[in-house]
């Protein structure tokens, strides 16, 4: 795994190219949803500081992407047009051509 990732960096980055609305409860709970489908959940914890390395690979699995194209998605080449094409390719959006 690459570098761990600050909470507050990561639900920046989510907020702001994937258009994650976060419902704060327990945890802060979005969905990413692409043409009004609900398509990734994700789950992170809430409060300051670093992610636990358990809890980044959880978001990365969470969002289908590898290690490597999360870092993409926080350092900034990649996003959310991007995004929805990994999820094409991996047919986890099929409805779509």
């Amino acid at each position: 795994m690459n570098r761990i990732y600050l909470k507050q960096e990561v639900v920046a980055v989510l907020e702001n190219k994937l258009a994650i609305n976060f419902r704060v409860t327990k945890e802060l709970n979005g969905w990413f949803v692409y043409e009004g489908k609900k398509i990734a959940r994700v789950t992170i914890p809430k409060g300051r500081g670093d992610l636990r390395k358990g809890t980044q690979s959880s978001i990365i699995n969470q969002l289908k992407l590898t290690n490597e194209l999360f870092s993409r998605l926080i350092e900034c080449p990649l996003g959310e047009e991007e995004y929805v094409q990994i999820l094409k390719e991996k047919q986890l959006i099929p409805w779509i051509n």
